[in-house]
């Protein structure tokens, strides 16, 4: 099960309506470095999840657009390691302008086919004053507003405002995407990034032939499911190790593309599968597609997910953002670094359409210093004191207890 739906959201980008006669009057950028940084990321973070058992559900898109307007902000080896991990190559303003490309085409899709939607915002501290190239930036390439609020005294007012915004976006898919222990009084910034997708089928299933029918969930394991059932013509492809299968959309360009490997005795088809799962070699299989009848069956079903992926990021690669060496000095003056990244999803298939929403927060915290100046500092005690020069060479040093 969890290789269908875990997949979803990178296949629906890599038949995003680039070709469309629909989506043809856009952006003169080509999004092709945002769509091949996007999927060689989705694959990485779909090999850290698929470690834990069970069914997994994320966006890719909405992970990387998050962390895209974060890294924006980024210098020096913080810059670095994200660019690595995110696979953010070339131009520095090309992967922005790639972004945009890429959710123009969204934003250009008619509403009689289907909704695509993408929502970007900053919530930051009404303290902290983000650098203006900064803020223009992430206004241009993602569209993004910036609130400002008050995180220090009314972080939870803050957290609300942030879940219904989210709610919004996504149809109240993803509701209460920030928790309780997600925002405090030392948070700086949140960014987020919400998407939403609404569409009928291409060739909508006939409910009347969805019967219940076994589903093996494992060696010697079946539980029965909903079943849906249709003949049609399909872009169709196969190896020795899977076949794959693209099921179209009334939105063209997009479907769902399902891979399902060969069955063996052992039941270890899935893992074996995985191994193999690459970039390169999703674009290989997919590559090698041809128009053919397929008596389709397929179950039906809803999921939904939540994940905390600092670990997840910092396993592959991206430290400094999470440290207290973290350089955001390109997004403000205040020192600050990532806390939490949160990531929820949601999806439903049956018969008629498909219905998914995820939204990811990043959370930014202050570092060294305090939102709050008044600091008390009180010598009424014994010291030991230093006169320095600006090279921080001891020129007088001395220890007082008693100043009569």
């Amino acid at each position: 099960m969890r290789y269908i739906s875990c997949l979803l959201l990178l296949c629906l980008l890599l038949f995003s309506p680039f070709a469309s006669e629909a989506n043809s009057l856009c952006s003169p950028v080509e999004p092709s470095e945002a769509v091949s940084a996007i999927n060689a990321f989705a694959i990485d973070v779909y090999s850290q999840l698929a470690a834990e058992s069970g069914n997994l559900f994320f966006s890719p898109y909405s992970i990387s657009s998050a962390l895209a307007m974060t890294f924006a902000g980024a210098s020096g080896d913080t810059y670095a390691e994200m660019a690595k991990t995110l696979y953010f190559t070339g131009r520095e303003q090309g992967i922005h302008a790639a972004m945009k490309s890429l959710q123009d085409r969204y934003d250009s899709i008619p509403e009689e086919n289907g909704t695509f939607s993408v929502a970007n915002r900053l919530w930051i501290d009404e303290r902290v004053k983000l650098i203006p190239d900064y803020s223009e930036l992430v206004a241009r390439n993602y569209g993004a507003g910036v609130k400002a609020v008050d995180f220090l005294n009314s972080h939870e007012r803050a957290r609300l405002e942030i879940n219904d915004w989210v709610a919004e976006k996504t149809r109240d898919k993803i509701k209460d995407l920030l928790q309780e222990d997600n925002v405090t009084p030392d948070t700086t910034q949140i960014l987020v990034n919400a998407v939403y997708f609404n569409s009928i089928w291409q060739f909508p299933f006939i409910k009347s032939l969805t019967k219940e029918e076994p589903f093996r969930t494992g060696k010697d394991q079946q539980r029965d499911v909903s079943m849906m059932r249709q003949k049609e013509h399909f872009l169709y492809g196969e190896n020795s190790d899977a076949q794959w299968i693209k099921i179209p959309y009334k939105i063209p360009g997009f479907s769902l593309v399902i891979f399902l490997p060969r069955e063996n005795f052992t039941f270890t088809q899935l893992e074996e599968f995985e191994s193999k799962l690459s970039s390169e070699s999703l674009t290989s299989w997919l590559s090698d597609m041809q128009t053919c009848e397929v008596a389709l069956s397929m179950p039906k079903f809803k999921d939904e997910h939540r994940y905390s992926l600092a670990e997840v990021l910092q396993k592959l690669g991206m430290k400094f953002a999470f440290t207290n060496g973290a350089d955001f000095s390109g997004m403000s003056d205040v020192p600050q670094k990532i806390d939490q990244v949160i990531h929820q999803s949601f999806i439903e298939m049956d018969e008629e359409r498909t219905e998914a929403a995820a939204a990811t927060a990043v959370t930014i915290v202050r570092t060294s210093i305090s939102l709050n100046p008044v600091i008390e500092f009180r010598v009424d005690h014994p010291f030991i004191y230093c006169l320095m020069d600006n090279f921080d060479t001891i020129l007088f040093m001395g220890r007082m207890t008693d100043p009569n």
